[in-house]
């Protein structure tokens, strides 16, 4: 029955149904209007945007919760997606723009800096829509990120990244009492290797090849396996981290039961009080934020976490300090774009060294031929002569 409207009290109700995708909708409900002419026009609208719906091309109707479901069915990275889909939940993907992904970043994250607005939600917002964009599902929607120059963006106080040297890391392994974390540090300075990919790593896995000096890491955070090579020095020290690791499994097993759930027995404080694992670093999270902060601080040097003793400091000694082009650098370091590499992880050098080295004062150089300018000057004082 198509709507109709009838006076109830003051108001105008209206009272029917409409055509959906699922059949038809009965509906009853108030239009808010207390004159007649108003309230028939509420109706008219109401039929013409149920009829709209119908027409609607499907790739309209896709909406983000949808979206989602696909990209996480692909096996795509969930990280930072729930916010967004508790937040933006049934919306058409058709109906949302880039300033309602900038204005859920800013209600997502209040207090957070633009960059983390950007890497936390427009970055993944833009992937989950255009990747169901990409499968035919929508229309894609251009969605810019945050700048510094923006309006109400908050820009982090945060120290920038920097780059280490060999020095940083053998101080760091020098003051280390964790063989695991000594070797760990060292295996990301000369690979590039984020933490994540790192601590994933199995000891007994085909991997980690010795032999060839080369380590695969599985399922990276751009979704591709990634390949590195390994220095005869790294390699030396996985087998001796595999030494350590068999004599603590052996000291493990060698401890007696003492009541319920204890072990008599010399025992370790810490992590090293776990039994080992399978692990090629031993570590089952990446979250060693207080036990490198504890052996910086021993060491007498800043704590700079992982990424940057290990992608940036990778990057700038390749390019910076050795001089190893772009496109190489990005292949061994399994950069996606030689673009990123170079706007983010290569770290220029500081002080006078560089300018005094190119544009310094030097000696004179002596000529080849030292008699070289007595010998012209003898022949062009003869050929005066002769004129």
């Amino acid at each position: 029955m198509p709507l109709t409207i009838y006076k109830r009290g003051r108001f105008w109700w209206l009272t029917g149904t409409v055509p959906t995708q699922k059949g038809e909708q009965r509906i009853h409900e108030s239009t808010g209007e207390t004159d007649e002419a108003k309230a028939n026009k509420v109706r008219l609208n109401r039929e013409l945007r149920a009829q709209e719906e119908i027409d609607l091309d499907p790739k309209d109707r896709f909406t983000f919760a949808q979206a989602v479901e696909l990209y996480l069915d692909a096996g795509k990275d969930e990280r930072f997606i729930r916010p967004l889909l508790e937040h933006f939940k049934e919306t058409r993907i058709s109906d949302m723009t880039g300033s309602d992904v900038r204005a859920a970043a800013k209600a997502i994250y209040p207090a957070a800096v633009y960059t983390t607005w950007n890497r936390q939600v427009v970055i993944p917002a833009r992937a989950v829509i255009n990747f169901a964009a990409d499968e035919g599902k929508c229309r894609a929607v251009l969605i810019k990120g945050f700048t510094k120059k923006d309006r109400d963006v908050k820009v982090s106080t945060a120290p920038p990244k920097r780059a280490v040297d060999r020095s940083y890391i053998d101080d760091f392994r020098e003051a280390s009492d964790d063989p695991r974390l000594s070797a760990l540090m060292l295996f990301i300075f000369q690979t590039g290797a984020r933490i994540s990919d790192a601590i994933k790593l199995e000891d007994d896995s085909p991997d980690v090849d010795l032999v060839n000096r080369k380590v695969i890491f599985r399922d990276m955070k751009n979704g591709e396996d990634g390949e590195a090579d390994l220095t005869v020095e790294m390699v030396y020290e996985i087998q001796q981290l595999r030494e350590w690791k068999r004599e603590r499994l052996a000291s493990w097993e060698a401890r007696t039961p003492w009541g319920k759930n204890r072990r008599a027995g010399p025992r370790h404080s810490g992590r090293g009080a776990k039994k080992p694992n399978n692990r090629l670093f031993g570590f089952m999270t990446r979250f060693l934020r207080k036990d490198i902060m504890r052996i910086c601080e021993k060491a007498g040097i800043p704590y700079l976490g992982t990424h940057q003793p290990g992608r940036h400091s990778f990057a700038t000694e390749m390019i910076v300090m050795n001089g190893v082009d772009v496109a190489t650098t990005a292949l061994k370091g399994r950069w996606k774009t030689k673009k990123l590499l170079v706007e983010n992880y290569t770290h220029a050098k500081k002080g006078k060294g560089v300018i005094d080295k190119v544009f310094g004062k030097k000696k004179a150089r002596r000529p080849a031929n030292g008699d070289s300018e007595t010998k012209s000057g003898v022949a062009s004082k003869k050929r005066s002569t002769a004129s």
